[in-house]
């Protein structure tokens, strides 16, 4: 009974020290997102493929909506005959219906591949993340861009970043 015990009570002693051991190191550790989008090489990569997209539709959009404004300038005039008026206020319409088609698929196709890029470095985070997470003993890796505070000690973004720079292609 004795050895009962002191086997439980060893046991017991184990178990509490390896959870002490445990609580040593943060329990959490904490990147930042928003860091790795513009300071890695593919965040980079990322964003400027966005930025060129926004650019691209931003040219489309501008040149649709000055054909809409020099329609809408002619119909100002006030010297129109009746029949190009109504011309003229069918062709308005068209724009502004084409105008609002062009914004919608402007808009879709930045959000679609805005999902990807994002889909696609987070797949190359993944990895790091977890390797990182392993070697460090912790169970969860947050987003230290929504977080009130962290201890010193568990922002590894400049580590991901250096990781995600020798893995990927410049």
């Amino acid at each position: 009974m004795k050895q009962l015990c002191v086997f439980a009570a060893s046991a017991i002693v184990i178990v509490l020290a390896a959870a002490h051991v445990r609580s040593a190191g943060p329990t959490v550790l904490v990147v930042s997102l928003q860091r790795i989008a513009t300071q890695s090489n593919a965040g980079k990569r990322a964003g400027q493929q966005l930025e060129a997209l926004r650019q691209e539709g931003g040219r489309g959009l501008q040149a649709k909506q000055k054909e809409l404004d020099d329609v809408v300038r002619q119909l100002a005039k006030d010297s129109l005959p009746q029949a190009d008026r109504e011309r003229l206020a069918q062709d308005e319409s068209r724009r502004r219906a084409e105008l609002q088609q062009l914004t919608t698929q402007v808009q879709t196709e930045f959000q679609t591949t805005q999902n990807r890029v994002n889909t696609e470095l987070r797949s190359q985070l993944t990895p790091i993340l977890a390797d990182i997470a392993k070697r460090a003993g912790v169970d969860v890796v947050m987003n230290a861009d929504t977080i009130a505070w962290a201890a010193p000690g568990t922002d590894t973004t400049s580590e991901v970043i250096q990781r995600l720079n020798a893995a990927a292609p410049q």
